[in-house]
């Protein structure tokens, strides 16, 4: 049996996780990994542009396909243990849903970017916050809604490897 200070701690966790979805649908779809472990490894090399468009088509492509079908699951798998730890499939689906609501105009958009080469609006590089992680912020010029993504990757397992995401349409 349960006492009362347990039930008090789950119960606290169900509401911080409930707080944090709708966070997350009023400011705007993004969610995070949060906290990583120390990188003792040596620093990757920054990819090469070709390499950037590659990274950040491929997590488009498993987005894309999440707002689609309404399964994150694909581009949880893809993504850091971070993130796989912190926000569960159902849980972007849940902070994605105002997106996936739009989906019959959004996701041929979205494909149409796949065509299109990203508009970096930062210059990417490499830092060490602990781990190694490089921020891409861009927009695929496909239409008046100028999707808006704020990517995260983490240097994990020899790979880079979604720690973060943030979308946003100019209609949002």
């Amino acid at each position: 049996m349960k006492n009362n200070s347990e039930i008090y701690r789950a119960n606290k966790l169900n509401i911080l996780l409930a707080a944090f979805i709708l966070l997350a649908i009023n400011l705007g779809c993004s969610f995070s990994g949060g906290n990583f472990a120390e990188t003792n490894g040596p620093k990757p090399d920054m990819p090469s542009t070709e390499q950037q468009n590659v990274l950040v088509k491929q997590t488009l492509k498993e987005f894309t396909k999440g707002i689609e079908s309404g399964d994150f699951s694909s581009l949880r798998a893809t993504s850091s243990k971070e993130f796989q730890s912190a926000v569960s499939a159902e849980n972007l689906k849940k902070g994605f849903q105002s997106i996936i609501d739009k989906k019959d105009s959004l996701v041929p958009i979205l494909k149409s970017a796949d065509s299109k080469t990203p508009q970096f609006s930062n210059t990417p590089e490499i830092k060490q916050n602990g781990a190694y992680t490089t921020q891409y912020s861009l927009i695929f010029p496909v239409d008046k809604l100028n999707p808006k993504f704020d990517l995260i990757y983490i240097w994990q397992d020899s790979e880079w490897k979604l720690l973060s995401i943030e979308v946003k349409f100019n209609s949002q």
